[in-house]
């Protein structure tokens, strides 16, 4: 017997030393991964961040900015603060640039219930609602009580706007129910796209949009499908894209089948900081930014490192989820111009 617990309690103390061997080996793997601080960086950044308040700063931007055909953000689902930043980038584009037409990762009958909102002479929000539980099918980790107040503030903002320029949504994405896989969600969504510019006589538009991070990349990384950015700029449109990371924030991830969630339905694991997320050079951005804000960087400036190099947009899922690794030769802003980051972010509160 004596023997037996010898030997059971030999086996018990190998596998704990083979999980803290494992343990040690991803949280170095990680530091490593993630780097320290570079003054090269750095330096560049802190002559080209910018605070975002209430509105997003004009100064943050050249006048090469206003030449683009289409701007787009991409988040990581299930942030509080990304619906607010999604809200300011739309009404800041819509007063300088005149912007009117969001496109969204939503069908196009989902995009004419949410214009049957925006036009009716009153909130309707039951309506509303109806939109956000339609969006839940394609994206759970959006539809939230966020979601229904960021459209709810559009629509108030919409109805001080002249006919001219109120806002009109442009749903690209395909139809839930549509699972051909004879072409990429991304590229049916340029397919749309271009169909309804061409129907809608929209050559002329700028247009603004909030998506998915992927899908706002303008190169495809290597292992990955073209993303909707890459086909677009492939297409003939000038595309500016914003990418937002968190750091500190608390992420709303509904129940499901594929990963498990604590009761309250919020984690914070997925950081660009890690543990299950890492963003190569996000501690260049950290060192610079204080908890509770969220701040703008321009990375395309003409001396920007950014131009040289693969920071921030290399990207390496830890658990789940899909590496973004640029392939030999591409830099950072072959993908993307500009990072917002949001320290301390909420998550998105569950639809009742």
């Amino acid at each position: 017997m004596k023997k037996l617990f010898k030997v059971v309690k030999i086996a018990f103390l190998s596998i704990l030393a083979i999980l803290a061997a494992g343990l040690l080996y991803f949280v170095i793997s990680n530091k490593l991964f993630l780097g320290n601080p570079d003054k090269e960086y750095t330096a560049y950044l802190s002559k080209n961040k910018y605070s975002v308040t209430s509105e997003i700063p004009t100064a943050a931007f050249d006048p090469t900015f206003n030449q683009a055909d289409i701007y787009l953000l991409g988040e990581i689902h299930g942030y509080a603060a990304n619906q607010v930043l999604d809200k300011q980038l739309l009404l800041f584009l819509n007063k300088k640039l005149g912007i009117k037409y969001y496109i969204a990762e939503m069908d196009s009958t989902t995009a004419q219930q949410l214009n049957t909102f925006l036009a009716k002479d009153s909130k309707d929000e039951e309506l509303l609602q109806q939109v956000v539980l339609a969006i839940r099918q394609r994206i759970p980790q959006q539809a939230s009580k966020e979601l229904m107040e960021k459209w709810s503030d559009i629509y108030t903002y919409n109805k001080q706007l002249p006919d001219s320029s109120k806002i009109t949504v442009l749903g690209i994405d395909k139809d839930f129910n549509d699972k051909r896989t004879t072409i990429t969600r991304d590229s049916a969504m340029v397919a749309n796209l271009q169909q309804m510019v061409q129907k809608q006589k929209l050559h002329n538009e700028k247009l603004y949009g909030l998506f998915g991070l992927y899908h706002v990349l303008q190169q495809t990384p290597q292992a990955g499908h073209k993303p909707l950015a890459a086909g677009l700029k492939q297409a003939g449109f000038k595309t500016i894209s914003f990418v937002s990371q968190t750091l500190d924030s608390d992420m709303y991830l509904p129940k499901n089948p594929q990963f498990p969630t604590p009761p309250d339905e919020k984690i914070n694991w997925v950081n660009a900081d890690g543990p299950l997320m890492l963003v190569k050079g996000i501690n260049d951005l950290k060192t610079l930014t204080t908890p509770n804000t969220v701040t703008l960087f321009k990375l395309d400036a003409s001396d920007s490192p950014y131009r040289q190099s693969q920071q921030l947009s290399r990207m390496k899922s830890t658990i789940f989820g899909t590496n973004i690794v640029p392939k030999n030769g591409s830099v950072t802003t072959d993908f993307f111009q500009y990072v917002f980051l949001l320290r301390n972010s909420k998550a998105l509160t569950k639809l009742p």
